[in-house]
């Protein structure tokens, strides 16, 4: 499931071609990352039209710093995490806007009985409230090694941590979301 993520000499092949203007060779990069991507940015969005909207973005951003691009020992796919950080900070600068209640509350639910829809909502609501309250590196830990599944050696590649770095800091970003939880619940 997690082929790729990790520095592929594919990769840079791939890279090295994109680099002398093979526009297929970076399609071949595309395909490989954009389920990653884009479902790193939906998590963040919450909207799958923003979300795809924001992974084109992404991948016009790489393609275009794709001439600047210096293989660093780290995978392609730590370099297009940053992009969309960083794209995903450009959108909330220019909307200025943050999560609404009613947005949550038109999430689908996947539960067949309408009352524990309605719990499994509340514990969705309660737990994004909770996450949007911690610090920002907590809420990315937890999004990358528990939303996506990331495994934590990914994690520390993304976040330029050591592995055992990933693990503490998600232990702590655990036991804070517990206690927001907890607090919100009271």
């Amino acid at each position: 499931m997690f082929e790729g993520l990790y520095a592929d000499p594919a990769d840079a092949e791939l890279i090295a071609r994109a680099q002398d203007g093979e526009t297929e060779a970076f399609g071949e990069l595309y395909e490989r990352y954009v389920a990653l991507i884009f479902r790193y940015v939906l998590a963040r969005v919450n909207s799958e039209s923003d979300a795809e909207d924001l992974t084109e973005v992404v991948f016009m951003r790489a393609f275009e710093a794709l001439p600047r691009y210096k293989e660093r020992g780290r995978p392609f796919s730590a370099f297009l995490y940053q992009v969309a950080r960083n794209a995903l900070v450009d959108h909330y600068r220019q909307q200025r806007k943050t999560e609404s209640i009613e947005a949550i509350e038109k999430l689908p639910s996947l539960e067949p009985d309408p009352d524990e829809g309605l719990l499994a909502e509340e514990r969705a609501i309660v737990l994004r409230k909770a996450l949007a309250e911690l610090p920002p590196d907590y809420q990315e830990v937890i999004r990358l090694r528990i939303m996506l599944s990331l495994p934590t050696a990914v994690v520390g590649e993304w976040l330029g941590r050591s592995e055992g770095a990933v693990r503490v800091l998600l232990h702590r970003a655990l036991k804070a979301l517990r206690q927001n939880t907890v607090v919100s619940n009271e």
